[in-house]
């Protein structure tokens, strides 16, 4: 039973792992940038949560406005930061120390105005819902929802609507996306927006679970670029997949180790997949299909 329990978590974290994921591997698909301020989205999402809850807003209220300051942040990213550097055509290494950059600077206005002690949402235990010896918290009945509706959601918004298909057109060619006439600025804003969101949704769950520090974003973007990696650079069902697979092997380890090695399961699998297949899980659709 402690086998399954362990594999029931994984696939938790292994939700939020892949939400995160995707929204990176979106934002990389189409601009070609390591977007590491990712990481600094993604806490942005949880202190607004923090601290509209705080106010007394209620918690479904407070959601809804953290998933769109984490979005609204994404966008003014790109429009502050990275626009200008393509208007001046930096190159993507130039791109990749901005946001290394911004993601330093706003973890440090966080520690300022936050402080670095780790702040709560919630007060008391998760409400818990017990299935023979098998216990699941309200997350992992979240989390399951959660990426239950908006993964296939989301493929039907890259392969049923305009912009979709605009986003994968991008991700494909860019080059022959503005001989076509495609807005490319516009487009950058959507595929902000849309990646940041997935980041919302991940850290409203993290958040409410486990508090709201300024350098959590760091460790979970890590992960989920490790995810990135090992699912496939460029396919996007990769990531997701490379996201529920390390979580599921980080839980899994707590069967045999302490907590304390879950890391090293992440840098483990890393270093497998770079030395015998660095193409990822899926690398052989990419000449065929990026989203």
């Amino acid at each position: 039973m402690l086998f399954l329990q362990l594999l029931i978590d994984g696939l938790a974290s292994g939700a939020l792992y892949a939400l995160t994921a995707v929204g990176f591997a979106i934002i990389y698909n189409g601009t070609r940038i390591l977007h590491m301020a990712h990481a600094a989205v993604f806490t942005c999402g949880g202190y607004i949560l923090y601290v509209l809850v705080k106010l007394g807003l209620h918690p479904a209220i407070a959601v809804v406005f953290a998933l769109a300051g984490a979005a609204c942040l994404g966008v003014a990213i790109d429009r502050v930061v990275y626009k200008p550097l393509r208007a001046r055509k930096s190159s993507e290494a130039a791109l990749f120390v901005a946001s290394i950059g911004v993601l330093t600077l706003l973890q440090s206005v966080y520690a300022i105005i936050f402080t670095t002690d780790t702040l709560y949402v919630r007060q008391g235990t998760l409400e818990t819902f017990d299935i023979g010896e098998i216990r699941l918290t309200i997350v992992h009945i979240i989390a399951a929802g959660i990426a239950i509706v908006v993964f296939p959601a989301l493929q039907l918004f890259l392969t049923k609507t305009r912009y979709g298909r605009a986003m994968r057109a991008l991700a494909d060619n860019p080059n022959l996306a503005i001989v076509r006439g495609v807005n490319v600025e516009r487009l950058y804003m959507l595929i902000f927006a849309v990646g940041s969101l997935l980041a919302g949704f991940a850290v409203v769950l993290i958040a409410y679970d486990l508090g709201v520090r300024p350098e959590m974003g760091f460790s979970v973007i890590f992960v989920s670029l490790v995810a990135v990696i090992v699912g496939g650079v460029g396919y996007l069902p990769g990531a997701a997949a490379g996201g529920f697979l390390l979580g599921i092997l980080q839980n899994l380890s707590l069967w045999q180790l302490s907590g304390r090695w879950m890391d090293v399961i992440v840098f483990g699998a890393l270093l497998v997949f770079l030395v015998f297949r660095p193409q990822g899980i899926f690398g052989h659709l990419q000449s065929t299909r990026r989203v």
